[in-house]
């Protein structure tokens, strides 16, 4: 059951998460792979690492100035002011290939995020709740009566 205090916990930033050794094998991650090389499978992890460190494991994708952001933060910006459509164009066509793919998904609220990222925090969350509340009560030990 996911309580109210594990969903609080889920939206804390989470250090790290877990990274399959076999990730490429998936066959979303394969189609990402033939369409964009290891430079978009690269990006791809940058952006689950950004949304990693975010409260709500979401990112705005609602402006030129967000999607400039997530150029940038994905090395998908262009060098030169002139430059800046043309990366927020590059960086649109690929979030929309990730989202075709089912790697990322909107929430309907202007923002990005993935699945599997929620799912990670789900688990930290439900971590944290689970240590918020310390160990386990001592039982009383009753004394042997003479």
């Amino acid at each position: 059951m996911i309580t109210e205090d594990v969903r609080d916990k889920a939206q804390e930033p989470m250090a790290w998460f877990q990274h399959d050794s076999n990730s490429a094998q998936d066959q979303k991650c394969q189609r990402l792979l033939f369409r964009y090389g290891n430079a978009g499978y690269g990006a791809f992890w940058r952006i689950c690492e950004i949304l990693a460190n975010t409260t709500t494991h979401s990112l705005p994708v609602e402006t030129d100035e967000d999607w400039l952001i997530l150029a940038e933060q994905i090395g998908m910006r262009k060098a030169g002011a002139f430059d800046d459509m043309s990366s927020v164009e590059d960086c649109r066509d690929f979030i929309s290939c990730l989202l075709e793919i089912g790697l990322l998904n909107r929430d309907g609220k202007g923002r990005i995020e993935s699945a599997r990222m929620q799912k990670n925090a789900l688990y930290f969350g439900m971590q944290r709740a689970n240590g918020a509340k310390g160990g386990r009560p001592k039982k009383n030990k009753t004394e042997p009566t003479e």
